[in-house]
């Protein structure tokens, strides 16, 4: 699954970290570019409860087959006509259409292969295979492109999507062949009612509103990072700098904190933590003029920002129980690209009108202000409660039995 996952996110932001050059090779717009990235938010929207309509009905490897079949065909094709803009964009929507079907797996798959206690973890795994994808285009692309120019980058692409979706096709197994716990896992397909359920569950819907923000900003982060920095003097390859060290801080901690979130067993102090690192982070990325210390505020970001996310994201499958794991996760990623496109159009509209990145960064700060606060509401899903008092070995000597 790994490697698909990986290609996804690769082919989302193929042209984010040389939006100049490609403006320039196209003779498009600064927002014809940004549409490139964009197609994926607006794809997840159109098709996120389809594709966890599939992975809670059949399965999350039918999902995996299609989302690996849409981007190893439409990715080869966009770089067979990568020399006409419209057509690349065409392709681009096509293959976002894929995303959703291998996102909305993560977890689906570690409830199938995990125990409760190791959830975390195996989701944090998947997560950190997004957030390879994102390293991919930053380091990769800026070099192939200034080389060899954009049609050669985006084969390079096409070719890692068509080995991922063999690679995931051949040896993906939906489950093991002994089960690895004792609970029924829900087996209703994503329905009306599940999702009326899922909005009155008032420990969801909090989950949801810190997604909605924060996967939103996150989103128009990496999309828009060179135009975020770019006034400031930094370059294509600057930018590229920042953002691989704001993605490969981000999978350090996708792999450090999900595994001490499963140790001590607690998924909140991890939330309120990684609000709190983000709001000075925020203030750092606006006003920042040495490449350094931008690149070690994004490495501080990247790391409580992306290592938290896969918690969230098992901490929202925790507390919509017994919804299945395909509709909870679906609906916590639907919110982020929603806010995701919204943000980044708007963003891109405030820095045009403005000419500056001051006025939205600074929003994107209030915004995150208010949701501190939020975070220290949020309580232990009653299923996270129930396991730890489950492992906890009774102390008290004096106790009746």
């Amino acid at each position: 699954m790994v490697p698909i996952i990986i290609s996804t996110e690769t082919m989302w932001l193929s042209f984010a970290p040389i939006a100049s050059q490609a403006e320039a090779y196209y003779g498009v717009s600064s927002l014809a570019i940004t549409w490139s990235s964009l197609s994926y938010m607006l794809m997840f929207i159109l098709f996120s409860l389809p594709a966890s309509w599939v992975i809670d009905r059949w399965g999350y490897r039918p999902s995996l087959i299609i989302g690996a079949v849409l981007t190893a065909v439409f990715g080869l094709l966009r770089a067979i006509f990568a020399e006409h803009w419209t057509l690349v964009l065409i392709m681009q929507f096509i293959i976002a259409i894929g995303q959703p079907f291998l996102l909305n797996i993560t977890t689906k798959a570690a409830a199938n292969w995990f125990p409760m206690s190791e959830r975390s973890t195996a989701a944090g795994i998947l997560t950190m295979a997004q957030y390879l994808g994102f390293v991919v285009p930053m380091v990769v692309a800026p070099i192939v492109a200034e080389s060899s120019g954009i049609p050669d980058m985006l084969m390079v692409f096409a070719i890692i999507g068509i080995v991922s979706a063999v690679i995931a096709i051949a040896f993906t197994k939906e489950k093991p062949l002994s089960a690895i716990s004792d609970e029924t896992p829900p087996r209703e397909a994503v329905r009306l009612e599940s999702i009326k359920s899922l909005v009155a569950n008032r420990h969801y819907s909090l989950i949801l509103f810190v997604s909605f923000v924060s996967i939103g900003i996150f989103n128009t982060l990496l999309t828009l990072l060179e135009t975020i920095l770019g006034p400031r003097g930094f370059t294509s390859e600057q930018s590229g700098i920042v953002g691989a060290v704001f993605i490969v801080a981000g999978i350090i901690g996708a792999v450090v904190l999900p595994l001490l979130s499963d140790k001590k067993q607690i998924r909140v102090p991890f939330f309120i933590g990684a609000i709190a690192i983000l709001l000075p982070a925020l203030i750092g990325l606006t006003y920042g003029k040495e490449l350094a210390w931008v690149a070690i505020i994004a490495g501080i970001a990247g790391f409580a920002i992306m290592g938290v996310a896969p918690i969230l994201f098992q901490h929202g499958s925790e507390a919509a129980y017994p919804i299945p794991e395909g509709t909870s996760l679906g609906m916590i990623l639907l919110m982020g690209q929603v806010s995701g496109a919204v943000f980044v159009y708007l963003f891109q509209l405030l820095v045009d009108s403005s000419g500056s990145i001051v006025p939205p960064m600074l929003i994107f700060a209030g915004m995150t202000a208010i949701l501190l606060p939020l975070t220290f509401r949020m309580k232990a899903s009653v299923r996270q409660s129930a396991a730890n008092t489950t492992n906890q070995t009774p102390l008290d000597p004096g106790s009746s039995r």
